[in-house]
């Protein structure tokens, strides 16, 4: 089943249907990241169909939009697009993935943070007709190893910001926000902190992170440590103030307690609970800088809202963010490739089958880091001129129109291929297709 829509050229072409598999009621990033796809494409006039796999990670049921709750189940289009990553694809049977008698092609949209590739999940890419990647970090590591196209598709960014946008705009250009009391420039702003005890008149860093998405990779301590060093004590007890915020930390005690006692010595908060997309855009739209020393990302979904808001963001400057985070409009922080250490992964003992031991990602450089916050925290003018452009940055690369008519073109272009029986694509390259690159 297909739409049909204008062309470019005046002629109309198909606008094929999808069904979209993932587990919907997750709280995964790569969750998040397909609910907002699904709606893009729904915005985009596409059919989608919803199917559900359990894979057994952590469920909220509140998290699927009703916009999403309404769409059919089943799989009656022409199109599977598959938001299960590639560690967790391998545990999808093959009679799942491609169901007799249909010969549909598969797209999956994958995330990655390390530069290679293990041997067990590059046999995950044979599976499949078409990979999306979520920037050109991870869109080289594939393209080693795949026999199918892929595509850089960025991750939609703003949802559940929209309702405040016009407020943050305008904070962004009078320049809002400030150590003393202008910290966002909006009620909105100054309400979510109330909302959730936060210092109303206090300069405020905020960093945020999924505990299951492996502690190491995001490096909390890393970020602690660089506030510890911009601030002294008496700044800390008085104008400025640190907020981490996480999700699913409970769930690792040991983890729990040795950051709860770091985010306590620095006399932080410490912010383990659900939100809602709106809850969640009203904390970003609440901080003044939004501090992210990760070691890896896929795309770093939570540094792109940071600027979606307005807020200038101080973060490693390597993997996913060096698509869209530059000195222009924000704060790249230097760092040394280093390999992966087993014993850092000790919070997340499941991360060691991912995130081999002597694999390459980033150390970033702490001291640069808090120089940087030392910088932004003295000049109001330089955090106002680059929450700007960074607000520039992430409305017109990351918005649903623009990542939705990106995906409606690659849905296209799979469908245009064609797919065999056996699923394989015809015609695909011996080894990594580059398609849709930025």
């Amino acid at each position: 089943m297909a739409t049909t829509t204008p062309s470019t050229a005046g002629r109309l072409r198909p606008r094929p249907g999808v069904n979209a598999i993932a587990s919907w009621e997750s709280t995964t990033g790569l969750a998040q990241a397909a609910r907002r796809s699904v709606l893009a494409l729904v915005e985009a006039g596409v059919p989608v169909a919803l199917v559900d796999y359990d894979y057994g990670a952590p469920r909220a049921p509140h998290r699927l939009p009703a916009q999403l709750r309404d769409l059919p189940r089943g799989r009656p289009y022409e199109v599977d697009l598959c938001f299960l990553n590639v560690n967790e694809l391998h545990v999808v049977p093959e009679a799942f993935l491609r169901p007799e008698p249909q010969a549909r092609p598969v797209v999956v949209s994958w995330f990655w943070e390390l530069s290679c590739l293990p041997p067990d999940l590059v046999r995950e890419t044979r599976r499949v007709d078409e990979i999306w990647v979520a920037s050109n970090f991870v869109a080289e590591v594939f393209e080693r190893h795949a026999t199918c196209p892929v595509a850089v598709v960025p991750c939609i960014v703003g949802t559940g910001a929209d309702e405040s946008g016009a407020d943050e705009r305008e904070a962004v250009k009078t320049g809002a926000g400030g150590a003393l009391g202008q910290a966002a420039g909006t009620r909105r702003a100054l309400g979510a902190r109330r909302d959730l005890g936060l210092p109303v008149d206090r300069f405020l860093v905020l960093s945020s992170f999924d505990a299951s998405s492996t502690i190491a990779r995001k490096n909390p301590f890393g970020a602690v440590e660089a506030y510890r060093r911009a601030f002294s004590p008496a700044e800390r007890a008085r104008s400025v103030h640190l907020v981490v915020k996480t999700i699913n930390l409970a769930a690792l005690p040991e983890a729990f307690l040795a950051l709860s006692r770091a985010v306590s010595d620095v006399g932080g908060t410490l912010l383990d609970t659900e939100m809602s997309d709106s809850q969640l855009a009203g904390l970003t739209a609440a901080c003044d800088v939004y501090l992210s020393l990760h070691r890896a990302e896929g795309f770093g979904l939570g540094i792109a809202e940071a600027m979606f808001a307005g807020r200038p963001v101080v973060a490693t400057a390597y993997s996913g963010p060096s698509d869209f985070l530059d000195v222009a409009a924000g704060c790249p922080v230097g760092y040394r490739t280093c390999a992966v250490d087993a014993g850092e992964l000790r919070f997340n003992p499941a991360a060691r089958n991912v995130y081999v031991a002597g694999e390459t990602w980033a150390e970033p450089d702490v001291g640069e880091a808090a120089r940087r916050l030392r910088m932004l925290y003295e000049h109001p003018r330089v955090r106002a001129r680059l929450g700007e452009a960074a607000a520039a940055v992430a409305r017109e690369r990351f918005s649903s129109a623009t990542v939705g008519r990106q995906m409606v073109e690659r849905l296209e272009a799979v469908v245009a291929r064609g797919v065999t029986a056996r699923g394989a694509t015809p015609g695909a390259p011996a080894n990594g297709a580059r398609a849709g690159r930025t």
